[in-house]
């Protein structure tokens, strides 16, 4: 109990002894997180501390890290925490597959005394049935995507088209970009 409170209470820890990413070069390693990962983390972790919630919006290089770290801090929270949904939705199928495969090797290269049990999982969901607990994977512009999800936490890269919509049971959340990535709006408006 007490390495699963050490776990639950020190992300780079749980990720370094936890959690397995792919290489460049295909190789499966353990998740090491780079200057910028644990730069973004510091910052989250000081927004948390001053405020009681994360809200960011990263705008972000390639070939950082960001996705990943965003990746394994969501599947960090989710699997130590009750009732936490995670929601990652991507600009195509492609970007789908590839992260939800990210957090599908994070959940079975787990340390199974830290693995919770999933009681689904699918191409693009993974469930946590005694957690209450979720991770779910979805593409912008499908039919449906984010409909009857409440969602603690997110991340939305670009994607091609110029608007998109994403609805939840709480509420709607439009996000619209240009093509250009030039200019981003949010706006969420309650539904009931």
């Amino acid at each position: 109990m007490a390495l699963r409170k050490r776990f639950a209470e020190d992300f780079f820890l749980f990720a370094e002894h936890c959690l397995k990413i792919r290489t460049k070069a295909g190789a499966i390693r353990p998740f090491v997180p780079n200057e910028a990962q644990r730069h973004l983390h510091s910052q989250l972790e000081g927004q948390l501390q001053r405020t009681g919630k994360v809200r960011a919006l990263v705008l972000k290089g390639r070939q950082q890290g960001v996705s990943t770290y965003a990746e394994a801090r969501f599947y960090w929270r989710v699997t130590h925490r009750r009732g936490v949904r995670a929601f990652i939705l991507t600009h195509e199928n492609e970007a789908t597959n590839n992260l939800f495969d990210m957090v599908a090797r994070f959940h079975e290269c787990n340390l199974e005394v830290m693995r919770p049990s999933a009681d689904a999982s699918n191409a693009r969901e993974l469930i946590f049935g005694k957690l209450d607990s979720g991770y779910k994977v979805g593409t912008a512009g499908n039919k449906g995507v984010g409909r009857s999800s409440t969602i603690q936490f997110s991340m939305v890269p670009r994607w091609h088209s110029g608007r998109t919509r994403m609805s939840t049971q709480r509420g709607s959340c439009r996000l619209s970009l240009t093509s250009l990535g030039q200019r981003l709006s949010l706006s969420r408006r309650q539904t009931g």
